[in-house]
């Protein structure tokens, strides 16, 4: 595969945000991890808070529901198959303990690090050819040849020192392979940022994409984006840059 020279990326501050892209659960800042409980808060998502229990467990706690059968199912049952995912320690009601995973999103690596975007990218691009050649569980459907995680972007990619480590597994689905790759694509393309994280994602999305032939991401598009602007949680600005997207 013959790729494009892609421009020198300059130093970003650390100011700049992002904003488009974020992950289910929101990390906090060390100095603003706050107690709760006699726990450490250590994110807040829209659906769930996560705790430090000690050095090696997380405790997620969902406000307004039991932790979600499948969500658990989907993390367990690929960990076995040798993806890296966080395992599973406990099951409580809406208790979910996870082992804790020590580092950096990839998002956050890349605000500190701009340059190693295509490292990044090349990385990302490998969690989903080795998530989609998993063969897909009953309990997923019968529809598709995959398992698609659908919110596989950086936000969703720890990088401790073992590897990288994917998670947020909550909208995990069966279905085609090439949907799943354009979803990650159009997320990251409709991210309503300016210059200089504007042209960062533009030359991350290229990278990405890069990877993967004509076939095994373009034929998801329109779906991807129908998708991404029917999601509730999507902006307004979000979702017009949608409607202009060209990738």
């Amino acid at each position: 595969m013959v790729r494009r020279q892609l421009p020198r990326v300059r130093r970003i501050h650390a100011q700049d945000r992002w904003d488009g892209l974020a992950p289910a659960s929101h990390p906090l800042p060390t100095a603003h991890a706050r107690v709760t409980s006699g726990r450490t808060l250590l994110a807040r998502g829209e659906d769930a808070d996560v705790f430090a229990i000690d050095d090696t467990r997380v405790l997620r706690r969902y406000r307004r529901r039991a932790v979600p059968e499948r969500e658990v199912a989907i993390m367990r049952y690929v960990r076995e198959r040798g993806y890296a995912a966080p395992r599973v320690i406990d099951v409580s009601g809406h208790d979910l303990t996870l082992e804790r995973i020590d580092g950096p999103t990839m998002l956050a690596d890349l605000r500190r690090r701009p340059w190693r975007f295509r490292t990044h990218a090349l990385t990302l691009a490998r969690m989903h050819r080795e998530l989609h050649a998993i063969p897909p569980p009953d309990f997923l459907g019968s529809e598709g040849a995959a398992i698609l995680h659908l919110d596989l972007h950086p936000a969703n990619v720890m990088l401790p020192r073992q590897g990288p480590v994917v998670i947020d597994w909550a909208n995990a689905a069966r279905g085609d392979a090439p949907f799943d790759v354009a979803l990650t694509a159009v997320v990251l393309a409709g991210a309503p940022v300016g210059p200089p994280l504007s042209w960062l994602r533009d030359w991350f999305v290229r990278a990405f994409v890069g990877e993967f032939a004509p076939a095994e991401w373009r034929v998801g598009v329109d779906r991807a984006v129908a998708y991404r602007r029917a999601d509730g949680n999507v902006s307004d600005k979000e979702r017009d840059r949608l409607t202009k997207l060209h990738l």
